[in-house]
């Protein structure tokens, strides 16, 4: 493993990482409170959102970071200058070994924390979308922000923070990307990192479409940014979600909120454990999700797949979930995918081509939900070969019913690949309603794979009324 700043992270890091099942970074939300209010923010962040801080999560979350081996933990918001044990939690990380990262929209830095960051060691990241005053308070929500985080910047320039400990973000929207080459040039010459990142389409920008950039329009900003950077020595190559850096965040680093609940990242934003739960080690090994995105250059679907960048770029992971609902597709805003909008498929899906099964035989319609816990909906036809004359389903078809809903979940998750396999134990299945004719169903399953070629899945079957008509476990096995 590389030995360099504990901020930035090398191919040789995160190859390390992943193939030890070890963290580099952990990213670690407070809670949602900003005095900000953002039209783009993920979090829909804003003084109204409840205070949930809880010290023991905190806690640790930091104590099982360490132990997988992190190199820094991230603070994030809401604003995390508003939690009056910030200087606690810096100081606890330190005593762990570890670094702080802290991204603050610099409205609440002032002197004193500007020398406890520089004491700490701390590399903090300020808000700075641009530098027009009006422009900038429209992408802030709120007035003077620009004033703030010029201040911000100096405050902690004066205490001393390099490169190496400042940085301002900017998120590229459509009302302040004329000023981007601008404002880069303007840190550059100050000797402050940037942090330049595109837009995801989440929270609070699903009610702001109007700031999103077309691709190719990012294209050519971050093609002029590379440019200017090649005069100062700075070589990297432009691909999105950042400038100037990759994103394979998923093989080195997770998100734990302020319940302990775990995520792959703030743009993958369904939960996939709780460390007060589980060990933080274990939700990261038996993740699929996790896994899988390790793994990427084997799971990751439709033209990513076969880009020439594709060793090291897996797009937005973020962005292409919430575009399509499958955290495996290609990702929807990479320039390089802007002609194959075509090739990239969203949920919910018709289940028929992931399916070995013919009708009659078929039950399963669509594929809504893929990722640690699923939904598939299936239609009681009236061709069903498993009805009773009373148009009754026969309760010995559940299994059956389930199994195909793991089929179509398995060849979906491999890219359209249907392996062989055969339902092998149904039990503990219990029939609560009568499942008849014309019948919707929602089948919610989530699985387990503790023995190679082997998936016990649990699963519940509701109908189009909300009422849970079964439930229970069947193992099946796959080859692999």
């Amino acid at each position: 493993m590389d030995s360099q700043n504990p901020f930035d992270f090398s191919s040789e890091d995160i190859r390390w990482a992943a193939a030890e099942n070890r963290l580099l970074s952990l990213e670690l939300e407070f809670d949602r409170r900003c005095n900000y209010r953002c039209p783009y923010c993920y979090a829909t962040a804003d003084l109204d959102c409840p205070a949930t801080y809880n010290q023991n999560v905190v806690s640790e979350a930091i104590e099982q970071a360490a132990s997988l081996g992190a190199r820094k933990i991230v603070l994030l918001g809401g604003e995390p200058l508003m939690q009056n044990r910030l200087g606690a939690t810096i100081h606890e990380i330190s005593e762990r070994g570890m670094h702080t990262e802290i991204f603050t929209n610099g409205s609440l830095v002032n002197k004193e924390f500007a020398q406890l960051a520089k004491d700490f060691g701390c590399r903090v990241v300020v808000k700075l979308n641009c530098l027009d005053g009006p422009t900038h308070d429209r992408l802030t929500g709120v007035r003077d922000s620009l004033a703030k985080s010029l201040r911000a910047l100096e405050f902690l320039q004066d205490a001393g923070l390099d490169s190496d400990h400042l940085c301002a973000s900017s998120t590229i929207s459509s009302i302040n990307c004329q000023d981007v080459v601008q404002l880069w040039k303007y840190l550059r010459h100050r000797n402050i990192r940037p942090y330049f990142e595109i837009l995801t389409p989440q929270g609070r920008l699903l009610e702001h479409r109007d700031l999103e950039i077309h691709p190719l329009e990012l294209q050519k900003l971050f093609e002029e940014l590379r440019e200017f950077d090649a005069t100062l020595g700075h070589a990297w190559e432009a691909q999105p979600p950042l400038v100037a850096a990759k994103c394979l965040r998923h093989k080195y680093s997770a998100l734990v909120n302020a319940q302990g609940d775990v995520f792959p990242c703030v743009g993958i934003d369904f939960k996939i454990g709780n460390i007060l739960e589980r060990p933080l080690r274990i939700i990261l090994s038996e993740s699929v999700v996790i896994q899988d995105l390790k793994n990427h250059r084997e799971m990751i679907k439709g033209p990513c797949k076969s880009c020439e960048k594709a060793e090291e770029c897996y797009g937005c992971r973020g962005a292409a979930f919430q575009l399509t609902g499958d955290y495996l597709a290609s990702d929807p805003l990479c320039w390089k995918n802007a002609g194959k909008q075509d090739q990239i498929h969203a949920l919910p899906v018709d289940a028929a081509e992931y399916l070995p099964h013919k009708p009659p035989m078929t039950m399963i319609s669509q594929i809504i939900e893929a990722r640690e816990a699923n939904v598939v909906t299936a239609k009681i036809a009236p061709d069903n070969r498993f009805l009773g004359k009373n148009g009754i389903l026969d309760q010995e078809a559940i299994p059956e019913l389930v199994a195909q809903a793991a089929a179509a979940l398995d060849s979906f998750h491999y890219d359209g690949t249907i392996r062989q396999g055969f339902l092998a134990i149904a039990r503990d299945i219990r029939c609560l309603q009568d499942i008849r004719v014309n019948d919707q169903l929602a089948i919610s399953m989530t699985s387990e794979h503790p023995l190679p070629e082997w998936y016990l899945i649990r699963f519940s079957v509701t109908n189009q009324h909300n009422v849970i008509c079964a439930n229970g476990e069947i193992n099946v096995r796959l080859q692999e």
